[in-house]
């Protein structure tokens, strides 16, 4: 109990940050400041529980009269802040990624993964709650789109520019102490005589949950009678209700629908299908090969999720390195920045051993050789013993000079059109790249190309 006590009290002053995402969104509105309504602005917060947390927070905890109002509605809140005063305080706010990235990127990862579980609670509970004609649908989806703060902010906590010990926290009281209105705190904390609201709140929380190991988990069917008990419905409207909007919210999601949302399990009717395997922990004797590829996986995820999110480039460019160094075990690797005005390749990022010659590299553009080609459009290369022979003589010679490898591979990287420089890596002066890490060396740039597209239709 001392962890949970001491989670929450931690977190009462301190400001909590809101999603790349969702900042971008609100630079894109200054601009057009005037025009914008409140009601487009909530929606940008409703699909981020930390702005939304954050927002209830400053409109709540302000000095009170006797006559003062408790805020849940979110479109209430900007009108009480002002569109203009809200879009220049948060365009401003500090955002998830710069606390947590690169460091904690699996964090990263598990924080977007409860994100989308809120975003999910939020819409079903407004459906279920319009459904019901209740007279408090704000306060129903806030709640429902901030229970997942309990384990948000014990992921939060671990960012060293946070500085939080300890893991528990208990929402409730927090939101208590935040002076939340009791109508929220009262779905989140335990009421000893349930009303109708707090049973389907409740019920459709653990039918969430249950959902993300499987639609056919036995103790579903319960959570959706009480339900349909409640809504005056028949269990089958309520089970058409939850698929309608998981795929839905799914395919607005896009590619990492496979990887968040539980609509995954559609797929398999229910009946008696077995408990999903929990994957165990890595033993120390367990196969290199199998330990390797799941960093891997891990680490181009985090890539691929950054650029979504709209990472400035310097955190896109540490993914990347960190994804061929972890998940590839290359041992040099540089991204060479395309200077347009000199007509050169310098290096910029450097990571790696005997990388001296490496981080002073300048390419000289303008002859053609093997560089230079792969800047007139996306495309990549495999030095390897079998093309050495055929390749080397197209090399520039001040690299052929300087960078003593067997085997490396290099992709030109690109934003739209236009090439932003190349990616190398090598495994060791001595080494030689395989067909496996050439071929997800690709992937990896692929999905730089795609992040830092992602980053500059966001900043303009």
């Amino acid at each position: 109990m001392a962890d949970v006590a001491t989670g929450y009290q931690a977190w009462l002053n301190k400001p909590l940050p809101i999603l790349q995402a969702s900042r971008n969104q609100i630079i894109h509105m200054v601009r057009r400041a005037d025009k914008i309504k409140p009601a487009e602005i909530a929606e940008v917060v409703l699909q981020d529980p930390l702005l939304a947390a954050q927002l209830l927070r400053t409109v709540n905890h302000r000095n009170k009269t006797a006559l003062t109002a408790d805020i849940a509605a979110i479109e209430s809140a900007i009108l009480l802040i002002g569109v203009v005063p809200f879009l220049d305080r948060f365009a401003r706010h500090a955002t998830v990624e710069s606390v947590m990235l690169p460091a904690l990127q699996q964090e990263y990862s598990q924080l977007l993964k409860w994100v989308f579980q809120a975003r999910v609670q939020r819409k079903l509970a407004h459906e279920l709650a319009t459904q019901r004609y209740d007279s408090k649908v704000d306060v129903v989806q806030i709640a429902a789109l901030l229970q997942p703060l309990q384990q948000i902010l014990p992921l939060l906590a671990r960012a060293p520019a946070i500085g939080i010990a300890g893991t528990g926290i208990n929402v409730s009281q927090l939101l208590q102490a935040w002076q939340y209105p009791v109508a929220v705190t009262e779905l989140l904390g335990i009421m000893a005589e349930p009303t109708p609201r707090y049973a389907l709140h409740k019920a459709l929380l653990a039918a969430v949950e249950l959902l993300e190991q499987g639609w056919w988990q036995p103790q579903l069917h319960s959570h959706l009678q009480t339900m349909a008990l409640i809504l005056g419905q028949e269990v089958g409207d309520v089970w058409r209700t939850l698929t309608k909007y998981l795929l839905r919210l799914t395919r607005q999601l896009g590619e990492q629908g496979p990887f968040f949302s539980p609509a995954r399990w559609l797929v398999m009717q229910p009946g008696d299908w077995p408990v999903p395997v929990v994957k165990k922990a890595a033993s120390a004797v367990a196969e290199p090969e199998e330990v390797e590829k799941d960093i891997l996986v891990e680490r181009m995820q985090a890539l691929h999720l950054a650029g979504i999110q709209g990472a400035p480039t310097n955190q896109v460019m540490s993914l990347t390195i960190k994804a061929i160094a972890d998940g590839l075990g290359m041992q040099r690797i540089v991204f060479a920045l395309f200077m347009a005005g000199e007509n050169t390749l310098r290096s910029r990022y450097v990571q790696g051993r005997d990388t001296d010659a490496l981080r002073k590299m300048v390419i000289s553009l303008q002859e053609m050789h093997l560089f230079t080609r792969l800047l007139q459009k996306p495309s990549s290369i495999w030095l390897n013993a079998g093309n050495a022979a055929q390749y080397r003589p197209l090399l520039p010679s001040e690299f052929r000079e300087q960078v003593l490898a067997d085997g490396f591979c290099a992709m030109s990287i690109f934003v739209a059109d236009k090439p932003l420089g190349i990616l190398y890596a090598d495994p060791g002066s001595t080494g030689q790249v395989s067909d496996y890490q050439y071929q997800h060396f690709k992937q990896i740039s692929t999905l730089t190309s795609r992040a830092l597209a992602h980053n500059a239709r966001h900043h303009k």
